[in-house]
């Protein structure tokens, strides 16, 4: 690896001094006057074989380059992925309503649901780490839960929603008239409206007072959080993380999409289970409560 190295800088420095030469061709005769430029047809011919040297040196260049080090994050979520028992993949990458997402995934099997492990990059380049899993349910709801703190009351409040969800609606509205198509189905805006809503309180006294939670269904929202296992692995990440969202949305046909969300690049190992922890717990929940669709319901 050294001698790789060695020979890549000493490539990328010649390279430099050759397509110097094709640049300066005609004042070498003034640098070096003991250089007879015309002993080699002149400064055009000069300039002809000092861009090939550019070209060959930079072709050697890349074949000796040393092979790209793995950053943090690819060794913390190789680690993570044979914990596990997943795999890492290297997805393409593509923007989404959520910024840049792609990459470096890892993707792993719990009780037949499939999770996925990746990152997300939005324009400001600021990267969130996002724990996946789709699961369809019997008995439908949707929820999301924050750490409750002065700023999340302010972001989760019912004017501030109230507002956004105007908003949205208007924009649908204006989509559909010059589309010229009528509304029908549920709209974003009636997905969105439980976030609108007041929090609940679940009857823990100890995630009453730590966690916002807002739902379109409180009875089963209430029996998923005051679940031993969820809120358990819930105060476990708490303790560990800032800034997560855990939310559970409604897709289509009875399809939900549980999403983790933790501001960062998460390498921590200790972030990294203690999250796996909460969506298998959350996953093992909705299944032993009857919620999650038998696996095959779900494979029909």
């Amino acid at each position: 690896m050294p001698v790789r190295k060695l020979f890549f800088t000493l490539f990328g420095l010649l390279s430099i001094a050759a397509f110097a030469v094709v640049l300066w061709a005609p004042l070498l005769s003034s640098v070096f006057p003991d250089l007879d430029l015309e002993l080699i047809g002149g400064a055009a011919h000069l300039r002809l074989y000092a861009g090939g040297a550019v070209v060959v040196l930079l072709v050697l260049r890349i074949l000796v380059q040393p092979p790209k080090q793995p950053s943090k994050r690819d060794i913390a979520w190789g680690e993570f992925a044979r914990s596990v028992g997943g795999e890492v993949t290297l997805e393409r990458r593509s923007i989404g309503p959520m910024g840049w997402t792609g990459g470096t995934t890892v993707r792993w099997t719990t009780r037949d649901v499939k999770v996925m492990l990746t990152a997300c990059t939005d324009q400001d380049r600021n990267m969130d780490t996002h724990f996946v899993a789709d699961v369809i349910l019997t008995q439908p709801f949707q929820c999301h839960a924050v750490h409750e703190s002065m700023l999340t009351k302010v972001l989760f409040s019912t004017q501030l929603w109230n507002v956004a969800l105007r908003a949205v609606k208007e924009r649908e509205q204006r989509a559909a008239e010059g589309a010229g198509i009528a509304p029908g189905g549920a709209s974003m805006t009636d997905r969105l409206a439980f976030l609108a809503q007041k929090e609940i309180l679940v009857g823990d006294p100890k995630m009453d007072a730590s966690y916002l939670i807002k739902t379109d269904t409180p009875d089963r929202a209430r029996e998923f959080f005051v679940d031993s296992g969820v809120s358990c692995a819930l105060h476990d990440l708490d303790a560990i993380c800032t800034g997560w969202q855990l939310s559970l949305m409604w897709r289509g046909a009875g399809l939900h999409q549980m999403t983790l969300v933790v501001p960062g690049a998460m390498i921590d190992p200790r972030a990294l289970e203690a999250s796996r922890a909460l969506v298998e717990a959350s996953i093992r929940c909705l299944a032993d409560r009857g919620m999650l669709a038998s696996a095959s319901s779900r494979a029909a």
